[in-house]
This record gives structure tokens, sequence and C-alpha cells, in this order.
């Protein structure tokens, strides 16, 4: 893990140095929210932030959840009317006439179900997107969500999530007691991403363990083995 990186393709004049304060932010690159993580900052007077992922992520990627092709780093925001213009101009067009967003028809990302609203790693013979940090999710953690197994993160068909009660596509899953959850809602992962249903009520058979602080508690959601929010996301990478 480099405490500081110098000359970075997405800010190369000044040098980002590894944050630990546990501020909150959004990563300038992925657009996302953040907080209670280590995160890349400017060293200068900028105001901007990466998330670990997003400051590390290579411009290509062997996706284990997407084995077919490599993942491409996109720079830009997804817009699914760039994609649809070689394809089938007469859906984008009739897709074009009804959309708010000033030309952009807007993609959400395969794992987590937001808006793509910045870097991004996209296959284009699938048409598949997804977010750096979710392209980065472990395939194994443990969680205060469900102490007693290991949840495994699995893409399968839509099941009950026991965190928010809203069906889950992507989610880690413990096989034994067919638990399951969002990515999102793992209480490990809250400063992290939103959570994917925001205007529903919460569930009321599920209280979510209490957030460890950063600064205090044994520090166990952000340290030098877990510094970017993620539990194990760096296990398997040497970092």
């Amino acid at each position: 893990m480099e405490r500081e990186i110098k000359s970075h393709p997405l800010h190369p004049n000044c040098p980002l140095v590894l944050d630990s304060s546990g501020k909150r932010f959004v990563c300038s690159a992925c657009k996302l929210t953040g907080s209670d993580m280590y995160v890349y900052s400017c060293a200068g007077s900028c105001d901007f932030n990466l998330h670990g992922q997003c400051a590390t992520c290579p411009e290509k990627l062997s996706f284990w959840g997407h084995p077919q092709h490599e993942l491409v780093l996109q720079r830009s925001r997804a817009d699914m009317g760039r994609v649809l213009m070689g394809l089938r101009s007469d859906i984008r067009a009739a897709l074009m006439s009804t959309t708010p967003k000033g030309g952009v028809l807007p993609v959400g990302c395969e794992m987590c179900t937001l808006e793509i609203e910045g870097m991004h790693y996209y296959c284009a013979p699938c048409g598949i997107f997804v977010h750096a940090v979710c392209a980065m999710l472990p395939k194994l953690v443990r969680s205060a969500a469900h102490a007693e197994h290991e949840l495994a993160l699995f893409c399968s068909a839509p099941t009950m999530c026991a965190a928010c009660h809203v069906p889950a596509v992507w989610a880690y899953r413990c096989m034994p007691c067919l638990a399951f959850y969002h990515q999102n809602c793992l209480p490990e992962n809250s400063g992290l991403f939103a959570k994917p249903f925001n205007d529903r009520p919460s569930n009321p058979f599920f209280v979510p363990p209490p957030m460890m602080s950063p600064h205090g508690g044994g520090g166990v959601m952000m340290n030098e083995a877990n510094p970017f929010g993620l539990v194990h996301t760096y296990r398997n990478r040497g970092l």
C-alpha cells in the first residue's frame, strides 16, 4: 500500500497522499461518496480524492464475475446512448426523446445497481458496466451482519436481502443458512456504498450491528489490513 502516489494519470500535477482521517468525501473518479476508510487525497490545495480502488485499478481487469472477456477501464460517465449509437439508432432516438439528463442515457452498475456517473469498467461485447470498487469486491467476507459463517459473493436469481428486504441479484450469501445480503447492506461497507433503495422503509425484523469508529474501538473497519473499507479486498492482491 503506497503512502504517496506521484504523477497519477487522473491528477498528474500534485502528489496524492494516503489519508486515514476517515473523512467523508466524493471520489473524483467514480463520483461515489465514501467515508470511514483510507482515501488518496491531493497533497496540495486541490479538492481531489480517490477511493483506494480507483487510485490503483488497472486499465484492463480480469474480473472473476465475468470471465468471458477482460473489462476495460473507462474514465468518462457511462452513457447507453453512445453504446446504442452504432447498434440501434432507432432505439437510441426513442430513448433520447424521453431522457431528462441532457442527452445522457443513465446506466446502472451491474453489481450495486447505483447509477455510474464517472470512471467505471466496461465490457463492450457484452454491454456490462461496473464500478471499479464493485469489480474489486472480495469473493469471501466475514461480516457482523452474519457472524456465523463466511459469506460468498454470487450472481444468481433475485433473492430477498435479509437487511433491506429487497431482492438482490449480486449478493453476499451464506449457503448453509440461506442468508442473503446486498453488498450495500453489509455494515462494513456502509461508508462506501449508498443503500440500494433509499426510499424504502427499513426492515423491522433486522437490526444491523452498530458501526465501529475508525478512530477507536480497535479500528477493525479501517486499518492496515483493511485500508479502503472493504473487508479482505486486498488480501489476495499482495498490497
